[in-house]
């Protein structure tokens, strides 16, 4: 055998030995991902005045929009055109498994009654009524104790000492507005006279506008309107006559800058996103959710220093805190505001 065919062996078998000498290679590890976090979705099914209505399904749906920013939940809407639209509405969000479903407005409460206990795992809220159901939030205000505010303006600031109010439908909680309205004007003037009138329904300016119409031509000067979409026609009829007018559920100062003197502002969105708070962090629980003025549930409207004097606006300030305080108990019903009996005013 030449030498250099003994060398190439002799270099076969060192690499050879070598090679079996080598550590094993170390297979890499994987390192571990945590599994993206699902993302919530929040549904809202509306009344009958829809999104656009410048009052309650819109304020609602503020609450929505600040839950997407702040937690990054989807967000969705189904209005509603009619209140045989509600369980379906309702029933559809449920199956499409939304992380929570609201309803908007006491008119769903047969609704949520039917659909919650169906869909048991599902998080439900109704806005403006309660149900006794274990996986429903009830998300309900003090109407009465912004209103008796509401009342008190609508009485300082009258000249022809007869203010005016406009509901839409006539219903409990509507009533409840009414009644501390009332009772507000009493207190400040018992001998302003107060018109009602209710157009029987939340989604009909029209019918809104001439209500209003007619109560300016009787000498309201002022007036209280508590009715969705309906009471766009009321803050066009004041527009046209150039009276003045208070709005509902969030300062509808905008519409109609000089006209709309104040507005009882509701905390719907702040309802919603706390109760969708509570979704997130997993600590949901039903039952009812109830603010007023000390929860910061209800209040004067921030434009109202545009229109009401600061002395005047100082008086209601001061009746604001009488009522936290316990010293007003503005009545809630129509029956309670027949025995209630006006405080004295500092």
């Amino acid at each position: 055998m030449s030498r250099t065919n003994t060398l190439l062996i002799v270099l076969v078998v060192l690499a050879m030995v070598m090679a079996g000498c080598s550590p094993a290679a170390t297979p890499t590890k994987a390192v571990p991902t945590a599994a993206p976090a699902k993302t919530l979705s929040f549904a809202m099914v509306t009344d009958q005045s829809g999104l656009g209505d410048q009052a309650f399904n819109d304020a609602t749906w503020s609450g929505f929009e600040a839950l997407k920013k702040d937690f990054g939940v989807t967000i969705k809407v189904v209005e509603s055109s009619e209140q045989a639209q509600y369980v379906p509405n309702l029933s559809t969000l449920a199956e499409q498994k939304e992380d929570m479903i609201v309803g908007v407005g006491f008119l769903m409460k047969d609704a949520m009654n039917e659909v919650a206990p169906q869909y048991p795992n599902i998080h439900f809220a109704l806005v403006d009524s309660y149900v006794n159901q274990p996986n429903v939030a009830c998300i309900q205000f003090k109407e009465n104790e912004g209103a008796f505010l509401m009342g008190a303006i609508a009485a300082y600031m009258s000249k022809t000492r007869k203010v005016g109010f406009v509901g839409g439908m006539e219903t409990e909680v509507v009533k409840r507005f009414e009644a501390g309205y009332r009772a507000g004007v009493m207190t400040v003037d018992p001998k302003v006279k107060v018109l009602v009138s209710y157009a029987g329904a939340f989604n009909d300016p029209a019918k809104g506008k001439e209500l209003a119409l007619a109560q300016y031509h009787q000498g309201a000067d002022v007036i209280f309107q508590v009715a969705g979409l309906t009471g766009t026609g009321v803050i066009d009829a004041a527009k046209e006559t150039n009276k003045m007018v208070i709005g509902v559920d969030r300062d509808q100062n905008y519409l109609a800058p000089h006209n709309v003197i104040s507005s009882m502002v509701k905390g719907l969105g702040k309802g919603v996103y706390n109760v969708g708070k509570l979704v997130v962090e997993g600590k949901f629980k039903g039952g009812s959710y109830r603010y007023g003025l000390a929860e910061g549930g209800v209040d004067i409207a921030p434009s109202t220093s545009k229109n009401v004097p600061p002395d005047i606006l100082a008086k209601v300030k001061k009746i604001k805190q009488m009522i936290i305080d316990g010293k007003i108990k503005p009545p809630a019903t129509l029956d309670e505001l027949k025995t209630f009996t006006p405080p004295t005013l500092p």
